[in-house]
């Protein structure tokens, strides 16, 4: 991007009364993607996507909708030839071509290093399930603040072959930036949950370099899981599993009231293992559908495998109470949040105004939904935890 100079700067520097010099283009530091993925989320201003797909690849997408096809994407005066694209979402969130579709958009799958914002893997979704369009993106900063990797999220505008098809929010993709950004190797096994399947079923490989093979890493995890003798399992899930950061993960799983995430019935999950540590860690995602039951247990029935695992143990128990009580305390501040929701709010309405002036209306109650589930559920859980004995 060219240097903007202050016409008076010009001016001076003509005359000789300043010594100004434009830096040369070659001498200008040039931004990594990492640099620019982290300026487009820091910047947050919700904008305009416009995608373009032939009739052949229209025709496709009608019919098989998982199946990549080529698309020009333009956003901010820059124009993405051969990007690939593909509908997204599952029950309740997944809409036809036609109408107001998810999309996921890989920019160099045809492209070789074509990035958009110094993202190779981006979606749109359609945030059928999450009128406030904020859901993903306040527990996604609830996750990261207790350390747990989630993706980060902004939001845009989005036109397809002409027409609007209406307000989205835009979500990082987790591909290879997302791990070298949580994780000092990006080379580890990289597994995706997919819809409704446990860790000892066939989880699909999405990437994994020279990592450990034959997923021995999800069969040992499998194994320790079924440990029958309590200390043993936590001692052996603690040398597969990054312990912390899954009870973590349980804690913000429980607080959020994440109903449709692996540590209450095994969807919405991605894992990486670390190859740097020889850990497991999961990674939370399709945070739509959040702080339904604000009155809810602060210890849930957990359905995942791995989270009824830990918890079926004393000492499982014991750390995840101790960590409960800790973000409470440190992390999960109504006052704090609500305020964020503020910020986001006013950031998205006038956008969300110029494509759907019915939502915009509503935006406010539906953000209220959020800042009143985060109040009664800190409520909630505080006088539980004043009852809890371990």
């Amino acid at each position: 991007m060219t240097r903007y100079v202050p016409p008076a700067v010009v001016l001076a520097a003509v005359v000789g009364l300043v010594g100004f010099q434009p830096e040369p283009a070659a001498a200008q530091k040039a931004k990594t993607n990492a640099e620019k993925v982290d300026a487009f989320f820091a910047d947050g201003r919700p904008v305009q996507v416009v995608i373009e797909v032939d009739q052949k690849g229209s025709d496709s997408l009608r019919r098989e909708p998982r199946k990549y096809v080529p698309a020009t994407v333009k956003e901010g005066g820059n124009t993405y030839k051969d990007v690939a694209v593909h509908l997204r979402g599952a029950i309740g969130s997944f809409q036809p071509f036609d109408g107001k579709p998810g999309l996921t958009l890989n920019m160099d799958k045809f492209a070789d290093g074509q990035r958009w914002n110094g993202m190779d893997k981006l979606h749109l979704a359609n945030s059928l399930q999450d009128p406030s369009f904020l859901a993903e993106f306040i527990c996604g900063e609830l996750h990261t603040a207790v350390g747990v990797p989630a993706a980060r999220v902004g939001h845009a505008s989005v036109t397809v072959n002409g027409r609007p098809r209406g307000f989205y929010y835009l979500k990082e993709g987790f591909d290879k930036g997302f791990l070298q950004r949580h994780f000092k190797n990006s080379h580890g096994n990289f597994y995706d949950g997919g819809f409704c399947r446990e860790i000892d079923q066939p989880l699909e490989l999405v990437s994994g370099k020279g990592d450990v093979k034959d997923r021995s890493d999800l069969k040992a995890l499998i194994a320790a899981v079924r440990e029958n003798d309590h200390k043993r399992r936590i001692e052996q899930m603690a040398r597969l599993l990054d312990l912390d950061q899954f009870i973590s993960y349980m804690v913000m799983t429980s607080i959020t009231w994440d109903w449709d995430s692996y540590a209450f019935k095994a969807n919405n999950y991605r894992i990486y293992h670390d190859p740097e540590r020889n850990k497991l860690v999961f990674i939370p995602s399709g945070m739509d559908q959040m702080f339904g039951e604000p009155n809810g247990p602060a210890m849930p029935g957990f359905g995942g495998m791995v989270s009824r695992a830990l918890i079926e143990t004393p000492e499982g128990r014991r750390r995840y109470w101790a960590r409960m009580r800790e973000v409470m305390r440190t992390v999960f501040e109504p006052d704090r949040w609500c305020k964020r929701l503020d910020e986001l709010e006013a950031r998205i309405r006038p956008a969300l105004a110029a494509v759907d002036a019915g939502a915009a209306r509503d935006l406010k109650g539906r953000v209220d939904h959020l800042r009143n589930g985060i109040r009664q559920r800190h409520r909630a859980i505080t006088a539980e935890l004043a009852r809890v004995k371990e």
